[in-house]
């Protein structure tokens, strides 16, 4: 049985009225017709143009009827399954209906002990993974955590990562790409059996380059869901006003769509809203920022309202360099922005700065707020039983108590949600037992699932599929000049040290 992610049981939260809706839809299609997209690669501009769409191959422009853009939408699907390792954690994409939570990215693991932020070591990357697979409110596994390993060439990072997540994840998996080791990562995929959600991002504003087109048609070819992002900053590669700014940022996301549809009809794409707000005083990305937040409810309104699966990053993004209350309040304010807008997936467990820094005890705590929030979904159950009218008439005032009624016994689980490294016991116990913090009881945690939790090794005809790709891909990079002498030295040192792939 899939994943079917955290229903609802209240209406969604539009953050603009259906007029304003209305606005922003006129908007995106005057921007897709009269602007229109750079499109650089030939190849998919003859694709376009067989499509219905308007082409200008001297500019490298497509600009996109209405009509196209309604035929693209009518063909994309509305929601879809993301096949993992284990069947149980399939993924069920209902757009407008369920939430799915993902955890958030970093290039770097933050030590707590001396507030330091390193590369992690292969075992530390492997364990960050397994935790991953083990946290029970993570509903897949996002790309990026971590960027790579310790010794591992730069162009490598992401094959590395990606199998890593196969070897030690039984969750659906999404992964990136640098350079062209996408087509590795779905090499990789086909020799699993499963599939791998990639990412096509376009470049704000409004452009899609060749490689971003050849990524498109590998994933077609290869029947693998990928999403769409671009990334824009508000003020600098979109409007700096929220509606604007969403306008050309859908605007984008869509003309992949309507790529992805000309190229193979009921092709899996879903959207990502990667709109941040800028910081004015040095014009970097205000991670953290309120208005990550309502941009992205509006994103959010705009795609439920197609249908189409959306994924928001608001929640995963802090400019809080530790784990404090600057943390604790930016990315829980997002986190109930994008879950009352009703986002298909959010990004969250394990974040920290700028996307920079990932924190495994971070995660940990992460995963008991989206069991927290899972449980304020569910909402309140309104059954004659439920009432408890029969319960409230035996018990009658005081001396009445419900302590040792059996429906206090029969409900508490269920109307209760009980947080793995919060601290809910009396101050006395707490100092008694020696006043740990919800820190050092997450590191806790973390070390007593490390020991504990094992991933069933892969066949071993599926292992040595991913060491042959592995080494293809080494090879391919190694001969092209992308990995350097040195780096290869290295490299070749670590793939051939004691507990690999694990240690």
């Amino acid at each position: 049985m899939a994943r079917t992610g955290a229903a609802s049981s209240f209406p969604y939260i539009n953050i603009v009225d259906e007029d304003g809706l209305s606005k922003i839809r006129e908007g995106i299609f005057r921007i897709l017709f009269s602007t229109g997209v750079t499109v650089q690669s030939e190849k998919m501009r003859k694709v376009l143009k067989e499509y219905g769409c308007i082409v200008d191959d001297a500019l490298e422009r497509v600009r996109f009827p209405k009509e196209v853009v309604k035929k693209a939408l009518d063909a994309a699907p509305k929601g879809f399954e993301i096949t993992a390792r284990d069947e149980k954690n399939n993924v069920l994409l209902k757009p407008g209906e369920t939430t799915q939570f993902i955890n958030a990215c970093g290039t770097t693991l933050f030590h707590h002990a001396d507030r330091e932020a390193r590369t992690p070591t292969r075992k530390e990357f492997y364990d960050y993974m397994r935790l991953m697979d083990a946290l029970p409110n993570l509903d897949f596994h996002n790309c990026f955590p971590l960027f790579g390993f310790d010794k591992v060439p730069e162009c490598m990072k992401l094959i590395e990562s990606v199998a890593a997540k196969y070897r030690v994840s039984t969750k659906a998996q999404i992964e990136g790409t640098v350079f062209d080791n996408y087509r590795f990562t779905t090499d990789m995929a086909k020799a699993m059996g499963v599939d791998l959600c990639q990412i096509v991002n376009s470049a704000a504003p409004l452009t899609y380059f060749t490689e971003t087109a050849d990524q498109i048609f590998n994933y077609a070819e290869a029947d693998l869901p990928f999403h769409f992002a671009a990334g824009p900053t508000r003020g600098l590669t979109s409007p700096m006003g929220a509606a604007g700014s969403v306008i050309s940022n859908n605007a984008e996301c869509l003309a992949g769509l309507i790529m992805a549809q000309a190229v193979r009809p009921g092709l899996r794409v879903w959207m990502n809203s990667m709109i941040m707000t800028p910081n004015m005083q040095n014009g970097k990305p205000a991670f953290g920022d309120i208005g990550n937040t309502y941009t992205d409810m509006l994103f959010n309104q705009y795609w439920r309202y197609y249908r189409i699966p959306c994924w928001s990053n608001a929640a995963s993004w802090t400019s809080a360099k530790d784990m404090d209350y600057q943390a604790g309040y930016e990315q829980s304010m997002a986190l109930m922005g994008q879950v009352l807008s009703g986002s298909t997936v959010i990004s969250y467990q394990g974040g920290m700065y700028a996307e920079l820094y990932a924190s495994a005890e971070k995660a940990l705590i992460d995963d008991d707020v989206v069991g927290m929030t899972k449980r304020l979904l569910k909402g309140i159950d309104l059954g004659e039983e439920s009432l408890s009218l029969d319960v409230i008439e035996e018990q009658g005032p005081i001396p009445g108590s419900f302590m040792n009624s059996d429906e206090t016994l029969e409900n508490w689980r269920d109307e209760c949600y009980v947080p793995k490294a919060a601290s809910r016991n009396s101050y006395e116990d707490w100092k008694a037992s020696g006043r740990k913090g919800i820190l050092e009881n997450a590191h806790d945690r973390v070390q007593t699932i490390l020991k504990n939790h094992k991933i069933v090794p892969l066949p071993e005809e599926k292992e040595q599929a991913l060491e042959d790709i592995l080494n293809e891909a080494r090879n391919y990079y190694y001969k092209s000049g992308k990995i350097t002498e040195d780096e290869w030295k290295e490299y070749q040192k670590d793939i051939h040290s004691d507990n690999y792939p694990f240690g």
